[in-house]
C-alpha cells in the first residue's frame, strides 16, 4: 500500500509535466518567429500554463511600400501631365476689293473662331489702307475641313464716311481649313452700291 505522501508528490510532479508543456510551445513559438526576418515577437506568461500575449508585425517599410499596380496619387498625376499651353497663333485678314472702291492688303488682327456643328468666323474692325472693314462667316453643319457653302456678311466703312453692308448672303463658296479659310462674294448692299471681293482669314488672337 503507498503511503499517502508518496502519491502527493506524484499528482505534484504530474501537474508540473503538464505546465511545463504550455512553456515549451511558447519557446518553440518565440524562438520560429523571432528566426524570420522583419518580425517582431513580444511575448509574456502571467500564471503557469497560460500566455498573455505572442504579437508579430512586418517592417514599417514593408507598409510603407506601395503595391505593384496601386493608383497614383492624382495630384502627382496631374503635376506629372501638367505642362505649359501652347502660345496662341497671329489672326490675320488678307482682302482683295474691287467694289465699291479698290483695296488690298493683309493685316494682322484677332480672328474669333469656332467649330462644332457649325463654324463661325469673324473679325470685329481691320483697317486695310485707310478703310474699316468687319465679316462673319457661318457654316452649319460643319464636318471638318473643306468646301461648303457658307452665309456671310460684310461691311466696308470707308475712310471718306461711305458705308456698304452686306448681310446674310447665303449659298458663299467658302474653303474652310484647320487654322482659317477663305470666301469671294459679290452682293448688292446698302445704297444700293455692289461689295465684290475676297478674304482670307487666320484664326487667332
Amino acid at each position: 500500500m503507498t503511503a499517502p505522501s508518496s502519491r502527493s508528490s506524484r499528482r505534484r510532479a504530474s501537474g508540473l509535466a503538464r505546465a511545463a508543456v504550455p512553456a515549451g510551445v511558447v519557446l518553440a513559438l518565440t524562438a520560429g518567429l523571432a528566426g524570420c526576418k522583419g518580425v517582431v515577437v513580444a511575448s509574456s506568461t502571467g500564471a503557469p500554463g497560460s500566455i498573455t500575449a505572442v504579437a508579430a508585425s512586418a517592417p514599417a517599410s514593408s507598409a510603407a511600400a506601395a503595391a505593384p499596380g496601386a493608383a497614383a496619387d492624382p495630384a502627382t498625376t496631374a503635376a506629372s501631365s501638367s505642362g505649359a499651353g501652347s502660345s496662341g497663333a497671329a489672326g490675320s485678314v488678307s482682302v482683295s476689293v474691287t467694289s465699291p472702291v479698290t483695296i488690298s492688303g493683309s493685316v494682322p488682327v484677332a480672328v474669333s473662331c469656332s467649330t462644332g456643328l457649325a463654324y463661325r468666323a469673324s473679325v470685329s474692325t481691320a483697317v486695310v489702307q485707310g478703310d474699316q472693314l468687319s465679316f462673319s462667316v457661318a457654316t452649319p453643319r460643319y464636318r471638318g475641313p473643306g468646301s461648303y457653302d457658307a452665309v456671310v456678311g460684310v461691311t466696308l466703312h470707308q475712310a471718306s464716311g461711305v458705308v456698304t453692308a452686306v448681310a446674310g448672303v447665303s449659298r458663299v463658296p467658302a474653303v474652310l481649313s484647320s487654322t482659317g479659310g477663305s470666301f469671294s462674294v459679290s452682293a448688292k448692299g446698302s445704297g444700293g452700291r455692289t461689295f465684290t471681293g475676297s478674304l482670307k482669314w487666320t484664326c487667332g488672337s
